[in-house]
């Protein structure tokens, strides 16, 4: 049964929640809804539209042809509600609308996971953040894989903070099943699964056996969850197709004249638009193309590619090319402004985040909230260094935050004790 405590404490997340969303719809209403969709939006809005219609995956803007551009949960998400306001002629709002109350659950997981770690004050501190965090709501104003991702994201660290402190199978699979969502939402999470597997080996040593019966229940969930859409690509499309057809695009954008000589670090779908490709090709085939000239560009310029890592590494830290990183994000329907306010409150929490790491003394846990960064850095340095795609390393970065906040001002005990 609820203590009063923790009846006081869920009263005051939900006034945390309710301003988190306030923000939210003010953002959605006042400034997207009289933006025209741009970017990764045409397509996951378009998807649940045509989705919606009961022409599922089928390429919104190429009749008849099979569609994976992007792995395929934010529009399943958005399915639903398109199906239900589509008449209404104001479906695009709806789906934003859609995206908050995906937002405002992330800010409450995140709250949980923030309690989890160092205790009940740090848990609001953690929702507080979030709440007001450029960076994040952003996202819930657009129509990007980013607010599941933060969703997601938070959920698999809260799983696996109470693995590392009480090891289960349910919590093993459920932490399986959380890899397979969060790699249908943006493909490179499924690079958490080695994180699941470490986590299972530090938790259950020296316990050879259980360490593999565990890890392998983890990898059977995560499968699971991934199968059905995998094996449905095999029979849609020419050639293999796993999780998404993205990947020939992200690299032939990613590397090319444009992105290793002008505008050092960036990326540009033009680049990928001047692949030549056979006017009936499916996606798989285009993919291919793209992706065999990016490769061969990448090849050829190889000694040029630490120059255009170390810049991708720079711009998603919000260390510079701030003109660039801006106007690719005005380009996505994200305003400068927004922008240059998440790049100010990042660095606000940035030292933070120092203080409550070295605050906590869990060690385990505290690299838990850590365990984002060598994936999103990965992505950034092969792929493109939007700061949006930093969005998976936020959640340990506000709930360190929290934690240096709480313990450069103590109330009565130390910031990583529960109250």
């Amino acid at each position: 049964m609820p203590t009063t405590h923790d009846r006081r404490w869920w009263a005051r997340l939900g006034l945390i929640a309710g301003l988190g969303a306030i923000i939210r719809v003010a953002f959605t209403v006042l400034v997207t809804r009289r933006a025209s969709v741009a970017g990764d939006q045409i397509y996951y809005s378009a998807q649940a539209l045509t989705n919606s219609r009961g022409k599922w995956f089928e390429q919104p803007f190429q009749q008849g042809m099979p569609s994976a551009d992007h792995p395929p949960l934010t529009s399943l998400i958005l399915t639903p509600i398109t199906w239900l306001t589509e008449a209404t002629g104001s479906f695009v709002t709806a789906q934003r609308l859609m995206m908050v109350v995906v937002g405002i659950s992330g800010l409450v997981i995140v709250a949980l996971l923030a309690r989890e770690v160092g205790g009940s004050r740090v848990g609001l501190i953690a929702a507080s953040i979030t709440a007001v965090y450029a960076n994040i709501w952003v996202n819930d104003g657009l129509l990007m894989a980013e607010s599941p991702t933060f969703l997601l994201v938070g959920s698999f660290t809260l799983v696996a903070m109470r693995f590392s402190a009480s090891p289960s199978v349910g919590r093993a699979v459920t932490l399986g099943a959380l890899v397979g969502l969060m790699a249908l939402t943006r493909a490179e999470l499924l690079l958490a699964l080695p994180i699941v597997v470490v986590l299972a080996a530090v938790t259950l040593r020296p316990n050879r056996k259980e360490i593999v019966r565990v890890s392998s229940m983890v990898i059977a969930a995560t499968v699971t969850v991934l199968i059905p859409w995998v094996v449905w690509n095999q029979v849609r499309f020419e050639n293999p197709v796993f999780l998404s057809t993205n990947d020939g695009l992200t690299l032939a954008g990613a590397n090319c004249d444009r992105t290793y000589y002008e505008d050092v670090g960036s990326w540009d779908i033009w680049c990928a638009y001047h692949v030549e490709v056979p006017e009936n090709a499916d996606a798989s085939e285009a993919s291919a193309l793209m992706r065999d000239e990016g490769l061969r560009y990448w090849s050829s310029h190889a000694k040029r590619f630490p120059v255009v890592a170390a810049a991708r590494v720079a711009r998603v830290m919000s260390l510079g090319y701030f003109s660039s990183v801006n106007a690719a994000g005005e380009a996505e329907g994200r305003p400068t402004w927004v922008s240059v306010l998440g790049a100010l409150q990042f660095w606000v929490l940035v030292p933070l985040a120092f203080v409550g790491f070295r605050a906590s003394d869990q060690r385990s846990r505290r690299w838990l909230l850590l365990a984002f960064w060598p994936i999103v850095l990965a992505t950034v340095v092969i792929a493109n260094a939007y700061v949006r795609f930093r969005v998976p390393a936020e959640v340990g970065l506000i709930v360190l935050a929290a934690a240096g906040v709480a313990t450069i001002r103590p109330r009565s005990r130390s910031s990583f004790e529960s109250t």
